[in-house]
């Protein structure tokens, strides 16, 4: 019943946007008086400015419940909830909820129900401990167990209308060990355009986001491949049935070649790039 479109307070958004904020701060801490100046000049950007950066990343709001649920964005706790069991015991496969309420003469926008992850995608960019002190920086305190809960709750609500929203609850659940689902995922993400797991999308076009994004996950979670730090790192967490992965990579101008198994990791330098 809102007067104008739009969305209040999404908590994906304001924790990227404290995120960008705090990256800002730090690329020019460690750039050089002359550069700092340079780039200032360039984008037109003032010290005043600046200033309200920092008050803006550190005041952003996020809604949150007494146990610890990051509302997906203000107001979101107030609409309906859905009747998950009935709707897919009704249509079966039931990915595209925004299909079947357009056919039904209802709106999404009425319920708690989402096509992808949402919320979740905090956790997938930045990874546990960064949205742990970007939460703990806009002065709130999470009970200890707040992702699992975080992860459950929105995957309950969760359709999976798109191919990559598997991708993103996949690794969430190999992250919290839920590895038996982040397995059933993957292998649905996997086949996804060989089943045509959307009912008739596969004809309109290949998912290639998808196709990528299962290789990223094949790499970052379950060989638990980090390009976060300075030099490559890896900790594996490979699926019970799989005996070791192996792949190259490009870090940095360097060439790699990794080897994970479940007894030892190998990485070694290949080539150096000039």
């Amino acid at each position: 019943d809102a007067k104008e479109g739009g969305l209040k307070d999404n908590t994906y958004t304001n924790l990227m946007v404290a995120w960008c904020m705090k990256k800002a701060f730090q690329l020019l801490e460690i750039m050089n008086p002359e550069s700092r100046k340079i780039v200032k000049e360039k984008i037109g950007i003032s010290e005043h400015e600046l200033e309200a950066w920092k008050h803006i990343a550190a005041n952003l709001n996020i809604v949150i419940s007494s146990d610890g649920i990051l509302a997906q964005y203000d107001g979101y706790f107030d609409l309906k909830e859905l009747d998950w069991d009935l709707y897919k015991k009704k249509y079966g496969n039931i990915s595209r909820m925004d299909r079947i309420f357009k056919a039904e003469g209802k709106s999404p926008d009425d319920y708690k129900v989402a096509k992808q992850a949402d919320t979740l995608m905090a956790f997938y960019n930045l990874g546990k401990q960064e949205v742990d002190d970007l939460i703990q920086s806009l002065g709130y305190k999470m009970p200890a167990d707040y992702f699992g809960k975080n992860l459950d709750y929105y995957f309950a609500r969760t359709s999976h209308g798109s191919t990559l929203s598997r991708v993103v609850h996949a690794s969430l659940s190999n992250i919290s060990g839920g590895r038996e689902l982040s397995w059933k995922l993957f292998s649905e993400a996997l086949s996804s355009d060989f089943q045509d797991i959307q009912g008739g999308t596969t004809a309109e076009g290949i998912h290639s986001g998808v196709m990528a994004g299962t290789i990223w996950l094949a790499l970052t979670s379950y060989a638990g491949l980090d390009l976060t730090q300075e030099r490559v790192r890896c900790s594996p967490n490979l699926p019970d049935h799989w005996r070791k992965i192996s792949f190259n990579i490009t870090f940095k101008g360097v060439d790699y070649h990794c080897e994970v198994s479940k007894k030892k990791v190998e990485i070694k330098v290949s080539s150096t790039q000039k």
